[in-house]
């Protein structure tokens, strides 16, 4: 059964066509993600099948029962709801019904016996159970808290555009919609509120439309791709592995094809500079397919995006920190963020940095930036660095006061030309590389996407040529063809790379080491995330495997008692005797409690060795002294577990 349809649908905005004949049918189950270049439509068609932005020609249909929940990019309402207000907002009946309830309980608090409002409650109760809306706002707080949403009551137009996003993203999944339309959900959500989302999507039972850059997040929930490119639009089936091998298999076969017209167009007009009296009779009909050959179009393989490196010479001192210490206001009484943190970036790194929403990842940035200053510690830059900083806001363009600026003007601004080594190219030149055409150069920057925005700023950064780059969230609102392009030059530049990214797909191309923000310390992990995700994997296994030794062990006792009770049963008078001129004495007081601490103290020797072999993995210090003191606890927890052992199997 189709949910939405679109029918021969056309969209354009002036000159500028978004696509044209489009047919698409959402059905119930649906997993669709939309892909293509920033300003290619995808925001639009979204927005097309919610039914808050018209088609040019062509049909929509939808049933007004079905009920779609779009969740755009653009701003928040400007009301006086506080944030669970603001969530419970789209659940219709079962919001109406749990204010009621609320309400009635509040009256009936007051006035007890009252038996017109105990009927109406009784009456309101009944609906709810028929609703299933008692569980409603403890859904709400939960999803709240899983999206990195704390402060529930307070109003949510006070809050910055990255939080209120996340409210939109939260009441359209407490509504339950048959149709969820998401444009870029993962932005402004940490890696662990990504990870939560995805699985969250893989269990929802209504139709799901999704425009992501987040190529891991693309490929784990969609089943069927839709391309948008150049106005037109190409379906696959399959998530994006498939895709891109269907991609690649098309684009090689284009390629062919070009080089084979090439071939025939230039033999014909090799034919064509011929004497007259050197052609055939038939020339006239030669002619004409010549020229019709010249008049088409040939097949167009896709604008790729190149950026070649280029970056200013760089010495060995880069960013230098040392204990360093901040807080959310700058000041000593503020909340802490993060403290005594120590190192020394080199002129290679390619650091990745991680952590919850509001830790601090970008305050550290702004730190290097000398954008703010630390609440205690030191940060020296080598004299020879010159930093190129993408902030996650771009906030340059988004204040608006760059609105009627040319995109030409804004890059030239910065620099006429970039050197390129072998070569120079202006700065129009290098836009056409970032996609811009020579249109879009001389228009202004208002007429932009947000992706496109972002791809101007990244352009302006790259043209002075930068030998350090602090980048915070780069993904967001870029399209994957921009991305991958961008890995590619991170990978050859040449020096230090810090990068926030909630992108895993991201950090596993460009990062060989992880600065963590955990509980107001910075960790350093070696690898990219993956291999991060996995030494954490392996690090809960361990711990849970040692909080639940004691209740296998336990278990195994107690089958082995069995065991033998079975298998001796016919020397049951003997074995009884044995027992019990060897039987160990119970446990007296003391041993009690030394059992009792040791159920206490093993799950936490177990942890410090996983932080000391932590510590030992990544430290670039003293190596002896973290070994001496995992090797000195590997003997206590040995002796432990062994004396554990001996007092359970007395206990028991």
């Amino acid at each position: 059964m189709n949910l939405i349809s679109l029918i021969c649908g056309c969209k354009d905005y002036g000159l500028n066509s978004i696509f044209k004949d489009l047919t698409c049918h959402i059905k119930r189950g649906e997993r669709l993600g939309l892909i293509g270049p920033n300003g290619t439509g995808k925001s639009t068609l979204l927005k097309i099948l919610a039914g808050v932005e018209p088609l040019v020609s062509g049909e929509r249909k939808c049933s007004p029962r079905t009920n779609i929940e779009l969740v755009s990019q653009d701003s928040f309402r400007n009301n006086n709801h506080t944030v669970i207000e603001e969530v419970l907002s789209n659940c219709g009946e079962k919001r109406e019904l749990l204010l009621r309830f609320n309400q009635l309980s509040k009256e009936i608090a007051r006035n007890p016996k009252d038996e017109v409002l105990l009927a109406a409650l009784s009456s309101i109760s009944e609906r709810m159970d028929t609703a299933d809306a008692w569980a409603l706002e403890q859904q709400c707080k939960e999803i709240l808290n899983r999206l990195g949403v704390v402060d529930l009551y307070k109003p949510a137009k006070e809050l910055s555009g990255g939080y209120q996003k996340r409210i939109k993203l939260a009441s359209a999944l407490v509504a339950q919609p048959d149709v969820l339309l998401l444009d870029e959900p993962t932005n402004h959500l940490d890696a662990s509120a990504v990870e939560w989302l995805q699985n969250w999507l893989k269990q929802f039972q209504g139709a799901l439309v999704l425009v992501t850059h987040d190529r891991y997040f693309l490929d784990q929930i969609t089943k069927r791709i839709l391309e948008i490119s150049h106005g037109n639009t190409r379906n696959y089936n399959g998530n994006y592995s498939i895709f891109m091998n269907q991609k690649a298999k098309e684009e090689k076969a284009e390629a062919s094809s070009l080089a084979k017209y090439k071939s025939i167009l230039k033999r014909e007009l090799a034919w064509l500079k011929q004497g007259p009296k050197a052609r055939s009779s038939k020339q006239k009909a030669r002619l004409k397919r010549i020229e019709k050959m010249q008049s088409n179009h040939p097949i167009k393989i896709s604008n790729s995006l190149e950026i070649e490196s280029k970056s200013k010479r760089i010495g060995n001192l880069v960013i230098e920190v040392e204990n360093l210490t901040a807080t959310n206001n700058g000041e000593v009484n503020g909340k802490k963020l993060f403290e005594n943190f120590t190192y020394r970036f080199t002129p290679e790194d390619r650091v990745g940095i991680i952590g919850p929403n509001g830790s601090g990842k970008s305050t550290l940035l702004d730190l290097f930036a000398h954008r703010k200053s630390p609440t205690m510690g030191k940060i020296r830059l080598g004299s020879t660095v010159s930093l190129g900083y993408l902030d996650q806001q771009t906030n340059d363009l988004n204040k608006g006061e760059y609105d009627k600026k040319k995109v030409i003007d804004f890059i030239e601004e910065a620099a006429y030309q970039i050197d390129l080594g072998k070569s120079q190219i202006t700065a129009s030149q290098l836009l056409e590389r970032f996609l811009f055409t020579p249109a879009q150069q001389h228009s202004s920057i208002k007429k932009l996407s947000g992706g496109e925005k972002r791809r101007l700023s990244l352009c302006r950064i790259l043209i002075q040529a930068p030998n350090v780059l602090l980048l915070d969230e780069p993904t967001n609102d870029l399209d994957i063809q921009t991305l991958s392009v961008l890995e590619d030059f991170l990978e050859d530049f040449r020096g230090c790379v810090v990068v926030i990214s909630h992108d895993r797909y991201f950090l596993d191309r460009t990062v060989d080491r992880l600065l963590s923000f955990e509980e107001g310390q910075i960790k350093r992990y070696e690898g990219n995330y993956s291999e991060f995700l996995e030494r954490k994997q392996i690090a809960a296994h361990k711990l849970t495997k040692r909080l639940n030794y004691k209740k296998d062990l336990q278990s195994s006792v107690s089958q082995k008692d069995e065991l033998s009770s079975s298998c001796c049963s016919h020397n049951l008078i003997d074995l009884h005797n044995a027992k019990n001129s060897s039987k160990p004495r119970k446990l007296n007081f003391k041993e009690s409690k030394e059992l009792e601490r040791l159920n206490q103290d093993l799950p936490k020797l177990e942890l410090r060795k996983i932080a000391l072999e932590n510590e030992l993995l990544n430290s670039g210090g003293n190596l002896t002294n973290i070994s001496n003191q995992l090797a000195d606890l590997v003997n206590q927890l040995k002796v432990s577990e062994d004396r554990w052992l001996e007092l359970s199997e007395r206990e028991s």
